[in-house]
């Protein structure tokens, strides 16, 4: 087939036309996926962008967070040693108070020890004065051979309980001994059992009116026995009474109403 020129310029330009048409369209295929992954890197720059700065913002607050833990930290030691600080001053306040405790018990105790010895002391005290007040004075010249006497016994008995006096036997509670002392109704049993006068069968801390015979009037030598315990031998001399025994200040010779009487004691002579 025979083919004019005209025919194979139109179908060059035809040719030439599509080349055009195809060159766009790869291009256009090219530039598209090119154009979206630019935008999606772009987007995808944004974002780490983005991310980055909230990943500095993060990491600031952390920092922050970190620091106000460390000085939280910091300020909960410094509060830890505080606290311990306080235990230690408290337990040594307690320990403080502990000791001033004891000290003011043992003070207590003290003062309560002064006072009973103040007690005791202003009751030896008037004691003292009542024995003076009721002091009877005897002169041995005078009893020995006395005629006013029952018996010698009477005399004996009373020169022995002189001759203690002046040997200073003193007042001891519960004692029974010349040498250790006695309480007055120990010295009237001692006296009694050493005369031969009751059994020496009765021990110390025997009261003489659980054994003798109770009676209205004493005679000499009998036993009067008085409140606060006083255990006197009754005696008289030139035609006066008097009574003589273990006082709290010693052997003592005494008016016979020295002190309230509760009963008489006959002793067998």
């Amino acid at each position: 087939m025979d083919t004019s020129p005209e025919q194979i310029e139109s179908l060059t330009r035809d040719i030439e036309q599509f080349e055009k048409k195809a060159r766009r369209r790869a291009w256009l295929s090219a530039i598209v996926p090119l154009l979206f992954g630019a935008i999606l890197l772009g987007y995808t720059i944004w974002q780490i962008q983005i991310s980055s700065q909230k990943l500095t913002e993060v990491q600031s607050k952390l920092n922050m967070t970190s620091q106000e833990l460390s000085t939280t930290t910091s300020s909960l030691q410094d509060a830890t040693g505080q606290l311990d600080q306080a235990n230690m001053t408290l337990l040594d306040t307690q320990n403080k108070l502990d000791s001033a405790t004891r000290e003011l018990e043992q003070a207590r105790g003290e003062l309560e020890r002064l006072r009973q010895e103040l007690d005791q002391t202003t009751q030896d005290l008037k004691n003292a004065n009542l024995f003076v007040a009721n002091s009877y004075p005897i002169d041995i010249v005078e009893i020995k051979g006395s005629p006013l006497y029952l018996s010698s016994i009477h005399e004996e008995l009373l020169l022995d309980i002189l001759f203690m006096q002046m040997d200073e036997v003193g007042w001891n509670l519960n004692g029974f001994s010349e040498a250790e002392g006695f309480d007055s109704p120990n010295f009237a049993i001692y006296v009694l059992q050493k005369h031969g006068l009751i059994s020496t069968n009765y021990p110390p801390g025997t009261r003489p009116w659980n054994f003798l015979r109770p009676i209205d009037q004493p005679a000499v030598g009998d036993i009067i026995y008085y409140e606060g315990g006083y255990t006197m031998f009754y005696f008289e001399l030139n035609g006066e009474s008097f009574v003589i025994g273990m006082t709290p200040l010693g052997i003592l010779a005494q008016k016979v109403n020295f002190a309230p009487i509760l009963g008489y004691l006959q002793v067998p002579y």
